[in-house]
């Protein structure tokens, strides 16, 4: 093997940068004025959609290649609600959640101005909105989740430190469930809908 120096290692990463992480996604949490109060947006995606179908999600995707989180999320949302870039208005950013399959998500919330929304069939199926004073107000179930790590058959768990920390091991988390109608608002979309409400009641 040929011998590796400080100066080959150096000359290799010369030209790297920073990088979003792989599967890096970014999503809008959408407000629009209704008869003078303000409420949030939530899809419902479409049935014929490979991931998630039918779930309810504020909108968003995939950050592409050399795409900054900021312009995904916008132009995501365009995309699936059929507005212009124009009625979209960024006012702040949230922090970004790890999902259990460890890719980011980055938050950020939107003010729509488009009056009528008629979204992308191919992609939602329907939108409703919640008003945001209802949900300040509401007090979410809470239920307990279970994650559990199973290390497959070429992992050498027993050379493995810590050993029991990572084989056949359960973790537990608490989710929040918010309920509006026949609506169950929970999972990702619940975790940034209440990091945002928890905000907002801090002022």
């Amino acid at each position: 093997m040929k011998e590796i120096r400080l100066h080959d290692v150096k000359r290799v990463f010369a030209s790297s940068t920073e990088q979003l992480p792989k599967n890096a996604a970014a999503v809008l949490v959408p407000l629009v004025e209704r008869d003078g109060e303000v409420h949030l947006l939530f899809q419902v995606r479409a049935k014929t959609l490979r991931s998630q179908p039918g779930e309810i999600a504020f909108p968003g995707g995939r950050i592409d290649p050399g795409e900054q989180p900021r312009a995904a999320a916008v132009r995501e949302t365009t995309e699936e609600l059929n507005i212009r870039e124009t009625e979209i208005e960024i006012i702040g950013t949230l922090e970004p959640l790890v999902t259990p399959n460890r890719s980011i998500i980055y938050p950020y919330l939107g003010i729509l101005t488009a009056e009528d929304i008629q979204p992308s069939p191919m992609e939602v199926d329907h939108i409703f909105y919640v008003a945001l004073a209802d949900l300040l107000a509401a007090e979410p179930i809470q239920g307990e989740m279970e994650w559990r790590i199973r290390p497959g058959k070429t992992v050498p768990t027993d050379r493995l430190a810590n050993r029991d920390a990572y084989v056949d091991r359960t973790y537990k988390t608490v989710e929040h469930f918010y309920e509006h109608e026949e609506y169950l608002i929970w999972g990702l979309t619940a975790k940034i809908l209440r990091q945002m409400l928890r905000t907002l009641t801090q002022y």
